[in-house]
């Protein structure tokens, strides 16, 4: 096994585990012992929650990506369609730890974590974006993944809200946010065509 390996799995038994013992020791203990990672390297990796939860969220961000090459049709879809792809597979698969999720944000909210929070959702729509297109360094870099923050951060809320886990209720509220921002700023100049492209 691979360290990389090694890590994926700790940080999926790790979510699971978080669901019930929240981003703990505890967690973290019982997910070394059934990957059988050594606890001191696992402690190692992951000496306290956010460490645990940044890793979590930065594995969500590869997996999500995973869409563009799953899709035969991605690369014929517009800008919008894409996005709206690629974090819908971000919730599929954060689905079966949901509970982790939630547990995860509440330590995010706290105000010593609230820059990691940003630069974690930060990091997932600037991976969403780069994966639509090529990279810009532009001005409209900044405007395009403050808007899919917002968008994003949106859905999270509505997704968490949502008792009844119903995905497809939360993608079709993500479509409509999508959309509803496009259309918005699709006065102000050409915002539609030159920041959202679609």
């Amino acid at each position: 096994m691979t360290e990389t390996h090694d890590r994926t799995q700790l940080i999926d038994a790790l979510a699971s585990h978080a669901a019930f013992d929240g981003w703990s020791q505890a967690a973290l203990r019982r997910a070394a012992e059934e990957t059988g990672v050594p606890l001191a390297l696992a402690a190692d990796w992951f000496p306290e929650p956010v460490a645990m939860i940044a890793a979590h969220s930065r594995l969500g961000d590869e997996r999500m990506l995973a869409v563009v090459d799953d899709r035969a049709d991605f690369a014929e879809l517009g800008v919008t369609d894409k996005l709206h792809a690629i974090l819908s597979r971000r919730l599929e698969n954060a689905a079966p730890v949901k509970e982790a999720v939630r547990r995860g944000l509440t330590v995010l909210a706290l105000p010593q974590n609230l820059y990691t929070g940003t630069r974690l959702t930060w990091d997932t729509v600037d991976a969403a974006w780069n994966a639509v297109g090529p990279a810009d360094r532009d001005f409209n870099h900044v405007t395009k993944r403050t808007l899919l923050a917002s968008v994003y951060g949106a859905t999270l809320t509505y997704w968490l809200a949502n008792g009844d886990d119903d995905l497809e209720a939360t993608q079709r509220f993500l479509d409509r946010r999508l959309r509803e921002v496009v259309r918005i700023f699709g006065r102000m100049g050409g915002f539609r065509k030159r920041v959202m492209g679609a």
